[in-house]
């Protein structure tokens, strides 16, 4: 008995020693950020500068959206600057659709260290920009990619968007640690546990989840129990062959984000009939799991 006593003390030992070491290096495992500044090349885009409740200076790369069109706040994923999206930008400018692509602080310029609570602040910094520059809130779709997707999950079940669109999202940071480290409970000592479980619940706006199959970053299956905690309407498309950074180049606007805005938001204020409008959204047809 005292054997087993000794031994199990050791394993908790050892297993204090690997969770102590977690929370001091959580940080740096989490988040991976480059703070390079890069301008863009095109010249649909504008630099913007946002600044937060906490006193940082947040760099957004914006494009103002054609007559009739939406525009979408962008939320970026982990390890990643903004003009890494350049392919991104192209196809929501081809469609006459909004943008404005938010660098998380400590990413692409912006001021400050990454945290959970931070990445929020930064969320709703933005968000409180566009309705600044007169967006109505149903005409901004919130779009979260990777680890942008729990900010964005948060900041729709705050506010009344248009919509929802999570790219390659996690069920939440603690589950997807708890998968990563193979069951040791490294998530109990989390700082930043980015609960999208929870949030998803409070999310009243349609929603569109999509994911690769062979995502070695974001397991599909994380998403797709975060979809079944989602209200309807919700749309999930699952790319079978693509993997965690390849949706856009696999076809996510053509084959699920210009059908899912199509099928589910209309403009908040419509147009006047004399002003032209650039918005081809109308031509797409919807496609994925829907209910």
């Amino acid at each position: 008995m005292r054997l087993v006593a000794i031994l199990l003390a050791g394993v908790s030992g050892v297993l204090a020693l690997v969770a102590g070491g977690a929370f001091a290096l959580q940080d740096t495992m989490i988040f991976h950020p480059d703070a390079t500044r890069v301008a863009p090349t095109a010249g649909y885009i504008e630099v913007e500068d946002i600044q937060t409740q906490d006193g940082e200076d947040l760099v957004g790369w914006y494009m103002p959206p054609s007559a009739g069109c939406p525009i979408i706040l962008f939320l970026h994923g982990n390890g990643s600057r903004l003009d890494r999206d350049v392919w991104r930008y192209e196809r929501i400018h081809e469609q006459g659709v909004g943008l404005l692509a938010l660098a998380w602080r400590g990413y692409s310029g912006s001021s400050g260290k990454p945290s959970e609570r931070g990445f929020h602040v930064d969320a709703d910094a933005a968000w409180s920009w566009l309705m600044a520059k007169g967006y109505a809130s149903r005409d901004v779709i919130i779009q979260g990619f990777s680890i942008g997707s729990g900010p964005a999950t948060r900041l729709a079940s705050l506010q009344d968007a248009g919509g929802l669109i999570l790219e390659a999202p996690y069920y939440s940071m603690a589950d997807l640690v708890r998968h990563k480290t193979a069951g040791v409970p490294l998530d109990l000592v989390l700082k930043h546990p980015f609960r999208s479980d929870r949030r998803i619940k409070q999310v009243d706006e349609p929603v569109l989840m999509a994911h690769g199959g062979v995502d070695s970053v974001i397991p599909s299956r994380q998403s797709k129990r975060l979809f079944e905690l989602a209200n309807t309407p919700k749309t999930y498309r699952l790319f079978d062959a693509s993997e965690h950074n390849t949706l856009v180049r696999d076809g996510l606007y053509e084959e699920a984000i210009w059908p899912f805005i199509a099928a589910h938001w209309t403009p908040a204020t419509q147009p006047d009939s004399n002003t032209p409008t650039n918005c081809f959204l109308s031509q797409t047809t919807v496609s994925g799991e829907a209910l």
